[in-house]
Order: C-alpha cells, then sequence, then structure tokens
C-alpha cells in the first residue's frame, strides 16, 4: 500500500468476525490468540475485534487477556442493531486506558428508504448523539458514502441524513474533546457538546413534534454571540439566528423535528 501512495493508519484483524462466512470467521479466543502470538509485528496500529453488533463476548476476552490488550491499540465495533443499552462498556472503561475505542461502521436507521426522508434522518443525529456520549466512541464512521441511503445521494449532493451528520463533522474537527453536557435535559431532546481550546460546539436534537426551548449555561465563558445553523424538514445546514450569550448563559429555541449546532469561540 505504501509503494502506492497509500500509508496505512491502522489494520483490522477480521471485519466483523462474528458475522461472517466460514472463511473469515473468527472465534474470540482465536482473536485473542492471533494478538498475543502475531499482532505484535504489524508495523500499524491494530484494530480488533470489530464485531457487527458491539457484542461484548468478542471483545471482554482482549480487554481480559493483557498480553493480548497489549498488542492491540484500537478497540473498534460495528452498532448493526446494538440497542442503546448495550452501548456502555464499563469493562473497557476500567481496562482500556491507553486504547481508544472506535465506531468502524454503521448505517442507520436502513438502508431501503432513501436518506432524504424527514424525520427518519433525524434518527442519524440521535444514533452519533448516543454512540459518542452514551458509548464513548472516538470515531463514528459510516458505511457507504455515495449511496441512496447515505450521507451522499447518488447524484453526489448531501442529503437530509449527511446534512444531519455534518451537524457533527462540520464543526467537531479531530483534536476535539468531548465535554460534559446534560445529554437528555427533555424527552426527545439530546444534547452534546465538544471543545477545542477556546472554541466549544453544542450539538441539539429535538425529535418531538413541537419545539422546545433550554436555557443553556457553559462555564467560564464570558459575553459573545454565537452563530447557529439548522437542519430541520425545510432547511438544510442553513444559518439560523445568531444567539447572545451574557456571562456565559442563553436561552434557544429547537424547532420541532431539527437539529441545531452551536458554535461559540
Amino acid at each position: 500500500m505504501a509503494n502506492n501512495g497509500v500509508n496505512l493508519y491502522g489494520i483490522s484483524v477480521q471485519n466483523e468476525p462474528d458475522y461472517a462466512q466460514q472463511w473469515t470467521a473468527w472465534t474470540a479466543s482465536e482473536i485473542v490468540r492471533f494478538l498475543r502470538e502475531n499482532a505484535g509485528v504489524i508495523n500499524t496500529k491494530v484494530i480488533a475485534p470489530e464485531s457487527f453488533q458491539y457484542r461484548k463476548n468478542m471483545s471482554d476476552p482482549i480487554l481480559n487477556d493483557a498480553t493480548a490488550l497489549a498488542n492491540v491499540d484500537i478497540i473498534g465495533a460495528h452498532l448493526y442493531g446494538t440497542r442503546p443499552a448495550d452501548l456502555p462498556y464499563p469493562l473497557f472503561q476500567q481496562k482500556g486506558g491507553g486504547k481508544e475505542l472506535w465506531m468502524t461502521e454503521v448505517y442507520h436507521p436502513n438502508s431501503t428508504d432513501s436518506a432524504d426522508l424527514w424525520p427518519q434522518a433525524l434518527d442519524v443525529g440521535e444514533h452519533i448523539h448516543r454512540a459518542l456520549v452514551d458509548g464513548r466512541f472516538q470515531t463514528y464512521v459510516w458505511w457507504y458514502i455515495r449511496r441512496s441511503y447515505g450521507p451522499m445521494r447518488e447524484d453526489g449532493q448531501i442529503s437530509k441524513r449527511g446534512a444531519t451528520m455534518a451537524h457533527f463533522a462540520k464543526w467537531v474537527r479531530p483534536g476535539y474533546s468531548r465535554i460534559t453536557a446534560t445529554a437528555n435535559p427533555q424527552p426527545n431532546v439530546y444534547v452534546s457538546a465538544f471543545k477545542s481550546g477556546a472554541r466549544i460546539v453544542v450539538v441539539t436534537v429535538n425529535k418531538n413534534a413541537s419545539a422546545v426551548d433550554l436555557a443553556f449555561t457553559i462555564r467560564d465563558t464570558g459575553s459573545v454571540t454565537a452563530p447557529t445553523w439548522l437542519t430541520s424538514q425545510s432547511a438544510t445546514l442553513a444559518r439560523a439566528t445568531d444567539v447572545t450569550i451574557s456571562n456565559g448563559a442563553f436561552n434557544a429555541q429547537l424547532p420541532a423535528r431539527s437539529i441545531r449546532t452551536f458554535v461559540v469561540n
């Protein structure tokens, strides 16, 4: 790959070893053995186990084996059909120090509907929120980019699902850290926040059929004007009304079935 101008960042032991044909299937014990005996000589970052459904019985044995764990850099998982209740991973928080946690493949909510259906596309916003906040994943990687159900339509234009994804990806860039926020301040409302230097990005998702008013307080923030962007039934990554922040506090409305991003410099 390097000889052809492609520098690999990481390599996975096996894509979806628990959702595979016979020749690509691996058991958890086989992955542990490979990590123990072979992965140490791989000269990229090593990713495992990439269960198709974040099944912990595939990754628990890695975390519980000190030698295998030493030879893996990234615990990878896919979230096809994963229940929200299965997103938290206490064992990783306990034993995964120094390792990264990546969500390496998914499409959501399905591959049959148009990516422009609304409010179905808003489900992507909730899904990303839950992956980053509940699951504490450090990456969120979509399956095919250009597909009728993907973030880009077959004509190359951004879809509603893509616009929803962009509310995170456009402003939450590599190097940002997620900071604590009240994740579910009201039913069907989701809030996440990220920081890099003095810049704070707040992403809000309102899945209710009516508008919601929220009061925000951002610690250690003075008085500034913050731009916002909105995607809804009638808007797509549209510049929305700025908010005025006074001593770190401001009120904002989240329109019905919408996602709104606030960028505070």
